[in-house]
């Protein structure tokens, strides 16, 4: 009899960010600026680690750090002063040394993608600034947060 090894259903993605864009937020367009994008998905990353069990604090007890070691955004459409956003995230691939992520970030109005954040994060040594194998724990919980890649979306030249 022949075993197939199975792959489990993919996991739901994650919502990890939920906000508007505030005044202070917007240029004189009242578009939202681009640091703003970075620092929400930021923020997104935590909410997705602490959702695995990565905490500022576990993480600092064990002298470790998380390192981003590769970040690629993509903006999509611009978001005005006072829309809502939520980004959802989840796991593309988890290896033994590195995780990598992808964030969505979504008008809540239409829920358009407006933009993405694709990320590989690896542990590092305080002492030794290298990065060091995940523990086992954390390379299965965000194995259990794997979601299927969204299709490629065709993107439309800027003019």
């Amino acid at each position: 009899m022949i075993r197939r090894r199975t792959r489990p259903a993919p996991a739901r993605w994650e919502e990890t960010f939920k906000g508007a864009v505030l005044a202070s937020e917007y240029d004189a367009e009242a578009s939202m600026n681009s640091h703003i994008y970075v620092s929400r998905f930021d923020q997104a990353t935590w909410f997705l680690l602490h959702a695995i069990g990565v905490t500022p604090a576990g993480i600092k007890r064990q002298r470790r750090r998380v390192a981003i070691i590769r970040e690629n955004y993509q903006f999509l459409r611009e978001l005005r002063g006072g829309e809502l956003v939520t980004v959802r995230s989840g796991f593309l691939a988890v290896g033994i040394k590195y995780m990598r992520f992808l964030h969505q970030m979504h008008d809540r109005a239409d829920d358009r993608l407006v933009a993405t954040c694709d990320c590989t994060a690896v542990f590092a040594s305080l002492r030794s600034g290298k990065s060091i194998p995940l523990p086992q724990a954390v390379q299965r919980r965000a194995a259990a947060h794997l979601v299927s890649a969204p299709p490629r979306r065709r993107t439309s030249r800027l003019a």
